[in-house]
C-alpha cells in the first residue's frame, strides 16, 4: 500500500491497527466530517451571533463534498453500510440545519436554494421535501410547492414504497386550501 500511494510514511501504526496518515493524504470523508463538525458547533451557539457568509460558505462546502451515498453505487458491503448512512445522517442534520437557518431569518429563497441542493444529493430525505414546500408557500409560488409534494410522492413510493409523513400531508393540505 505505501508503495502504491509512493509515500513510506503515508500508512502508521496507531493503537494496533494501520491507519492513513492525514498529513500525507486527503479523504472527501474526513473533509466532510470536518466540515459537519463546524456546522454543528456553529448552530449549537447563539443564533444570533451567526456570520451569514460562514453559514454559506460551510454549507457549500458540504454540498460540493457530499454528492450522494458513500460507495452508493456498490452493492452493501457490511463495512461501509454503517458508514454510508452515518454520513447520509450528518448531510440531512447539517443541511436541515442550514435550511432552517434561512427560514428563521427570512431568506425564502436562500432556503429554497440549500434545499434543492441537498434533494439533488438525497432524493430520500423527506424534510427537505417538506421544507421546500413550506419555504415555496411563503415565497406564494403554490403551484410549486404542490408540486414538490408530487415530487416527494412519487420518489418515496417509487423508492422506498411508503407514503409522506403525516406532516408532509398536512402542509400539502394547507397549501392546497389556499386561494
Amino acid at each position: 500500500m505505501r508503495k502504491h500511494l509512493g509515500e513510506d510514511k503515508a500508512i502508521v501504526l496507531r493503537e494496533g491497527r494501520l491507519k492513513l496518515d492525514e498529513r500525507y493524504c486527503w479523504l472527501d470523508t474526513w473533509a466532510f466530517e470536518e466540515v459537519q463538525v463546524k456546522i454543528d458547533a456553529l448552530f449549537k451557539g447563539q443564533r444570533q451571533f451567526i456570520d451569514d457568509e460562514k453559514v454559506t460558505r460551510l454549507a457549500d462546502k458540504m454540498l460540493a463534498l457530499y454528492s450522494g451515498p458513500f460507495m452508493g453505487n456498490e452493492t452493501d458491503e457490511p463495512w461501509y453500510v454503517a458508514l454510508r448512512e452515518r454520513l447520509r445522517n450528518k448531510f440531512v442534520r447539517s443541511m436541515s440545519d442550514v435550511g432552517r437557518y434561512w427560514e428563521g431569518a427570512g431568506h425564502w429563497d436562500k432556503a429554497v436554494n440549500y434545499y434543492q441542493r441537498s434533494l439533488e444529493a438525497d432524493n430520500q430525505a423527506e424534510g427537505f421535501y417538506r421544507h421546500l414546500m413550506i419555504c415555496y408557500g411563503q415565497l406564494g409560488r403554490r403551484a410549486e410547492a404542490l408540486e414538490i409534494y408530487n415530487r416527494c410522492r412519487k420518489t418515496l413510493h417509487g423508492v422506498l414504497g411508503v407514503e409522506p409523513s403525516p406532516e408532509t400531508k398536512a402542509v400539502y393540505e394547507k397549501l392546497s386550501q389556499q386561494h
